[in-house]
């Protein structure tokens, strides 16, 4: 299971006007390898073609507009990525269809949400709820996958806070008695995501659901229909 987010979960005033939604992406594969090799490649042919930075060595729905500037792109050079970014985004999302087994997303409309949570708080509450209720709860695995994510989101204090807290819910969950699947969830693995194609996946799936409410723009979303848990994806709060 990769896991990775699409937008910012700050509450703030500010971040709500400029930032409305924050979105996380769950792609679940019961053999990983031919996404990862995939992925890579349309990275590489990417690169071969000048659709994608040679300096960016990861697969994202958005570019890192802020570190490409750092590194010295010019405006021009980005407008020309930008307008070849989409055929990028649907070759990946088509290897996303063809390799994973299941995809789920989860979209926080930011501005019906509490402003007292923290980023931290309202990030954890959506990770934890929807692989519990919405992902673990329909896939039903034999066996409990391993769940890698990106480590961006949390400080490292926090990991392990992070760790407990997703325990806590698989376990208040079973005694309520709304789990539907055997075992104990494994404790959350981070991984470099410039290392691990699967979580250029968990991005391009968030990446395309934000989109969605973000750019009034579903096709992205979409292609990825034929593989996503219940059809559809949660929104926190309707």
């Amino acid at each position: 299971m990769f896991v990775d987010e699409s937008g910012n979960p700050d509450l703030s005033s500010k971040s709500k006007r400029l930032y409305p939604y924050y979105s996380i992406g769950f792609v679940y594969c019961k053999n990983p390898s031919q996404l990862r090799t995939d992925l890579k490649r349309i990275l590489k042919r990417s690169h071969e073609r000048d659709r994608y930075p040679p300096d960016i060595t990861e697969l994202k729905f958005y570019l890192p507009m802020s570190q490409l500037i750092w590194l010295g792109y010019e405006k021009r050079e980005l407008d020309e990525y930008v307008a070849k970014l989409p055929i990028v985004r649907r070759k990946s999302l088509e290897a996303i269809c063809k390799d994973a087994t299941n995809i789920f997303a989860a979209v926080l409309i930011k501005h019906k949400a509490l402003s007292t949570w923290t980023s931290e708080r309202i990030g954890n509450y959506l990770f934890a709820q929807t692989l519990v209720l919405d992902v673990m709860n329909n896939i039903s695995p034999q066996y409990p996958p391993s769940i890698l994510y990106d480590p961006g989101r949390l400080s490292p204090s926090k990991t392990d806070e992070f760790k407990q807290y997703l325990n806590g819910k698989d376990n208040y969950f079973e005694r309520m008695g709304i789990k539907q699947y055997d075992g104990r969830l494994p404790d959350p693995q981070e991984r470099a995501s410039h290392i691990e194609p699967g979580i250029w996946a968990a991005d391009l799936v968030a990446g395309a659901f934000n989109c969605k409410y973000t750019n009034h723009d579903s096709s992205y979303s979409e292609l990825l229909k034929t593989k996503c848990i219940l059809n559809d994806e949660r929104l926190y709060w309707p």
